[in-house]
């Protein structure tokens, strides 16, 4: 593998993220936004021919009108990966018991549900901690995928910290442990006791991408923010120095929010909460602005799941 790469979704509903907490109305469970995510995500990458690495929260395998979009995604050739069970935004100021829960209950509700068992994790928020490592290690995890190794991170977390400024000190968090600023750029083994250092641990970390130098964010959050113009540069400079691209995006970042259905539950700014750019952007805009970084990417890049370049990558910490 010359120039390889992989695509990694973090599965949040609005249930899931916000709880109630901040929205126009509580509310049941919306699962039409889950269906019309997945469903949208499911046709753009099947342009490419591209599966995908799906972070799920537990909490939505439980809603039996889920289950049929998410067999669907899986019977085309995306993994399913481990999101938390109820998707605690402050995940490592957890007890080590909180922790395990969070990742075995998870574990088990997508064995029960969809026959699977996912074998890796990313925490919520990116907001891990290296207490987390014997966690996943013990329960056979191969890989993480919460380290965010960007020089912004002061910056992000200040920013979600003030737009979150009514809410409770967990829901304020963000990111992890300010050493992850400094971790590698590449897929490696982990340090036995430290998820920002290379090592020989028995842990594969897949960091999400950022450029090299100044370490600015590679990401759909920023894409959206910033337009296609600046973040081909950003591209051009990874491309330069031959790094592997791991671009993330959110469930948010296709559905349409518009529908009457989905206002309901979506947060408002004036109530102290903290809106992804997503949802105040249009599905048409999204998709276009989505399908020229995808061309431009697949052009020099080929696409992995993380479980597959896991098997090719770390076949010493595959077993």
């Amino acid at each position: 593998m010359e120039l390889f790469g992989s695509i990694s979704i973090d599965v949040d509903t609005l249930s899931s993220i916000y709880k109630g907490r901040g929205c126009r109305r509580k509310g049941g469970y919306n699962y039409l936004e889950l269906r019309q995510g997945l469903e949208n995500l499911a046709r753009f990458f099947e342009n490419y021919s591209i599966q995908t690495t799906l972070f799920m929260v537990g909490n939505d395998l439980l809603v039996p009108a889920n289950h049929a979009s998410l067999h669907a995604i899986l019977q085309v050739g995306h993994e399913i990966a481990n999101h938390s069970m109820t998707h605690p935004q402050g995940f490592r100021w957890l007890t080590a018991e909180q922790k395990e829960r969070e990742v075995t209950e998870m574990g088990e509700v997508c064995q029960q549900v969809l026959g699977v068992k996912p074998v890796g994790f990313r925490s919520p928020g990116w907001n891990i901690d290296d207490s987390t490592i014997p966690v996943l290690v013990n329960h056979q995890y191969w890989y993480d995928s919460s380290v965010f190794p960007t020089l912004l991170m002061p910056f992000m977390k200040f920013t979600h910290w003030w737009s979150m400024r009514r809410q409770s000190k967990e829901e304020r968090t963000t990111m992890g442990q300010f050493s992850y600023m400094f971790a590698p750029l590449q897929p490696y083994r982990t340090d036995t006791f430290s998820l920002s250092r290379a090592g020989n641990g028995n842990l594969i970390e897949f960091p999400l991408s950022v450029t090299p130098f100044f370490r600015i964010p590679f990401f759909a959050t920023t894409l959206l923010l910033s337009g296609f113009d600046f973040y081909k540069k950003l591209y051009l400079s990874i491309r330069r120095s031959a790094l592997p691209i791991h671009f993330q995006f959110h469930l948010s970042d296709f559905v349409d929010y518009s529908s009457p259905e989905l206002q309901e539950q979506m947060p408002v700014r004036e109530k102290g909460v903290y809106v992804p750019q997503a949802l105040n952007v249009k599905l048409q805009q999204k998709w276009d602005l989505f399908k020229r970084m995808m061309d431009l990417l697949t052009s020099e890049y080929q696409f992995f799941t993380l479980r597959d370049l896991s098997k090719n990558l770390f076949p010493e910490v595959v077993k």
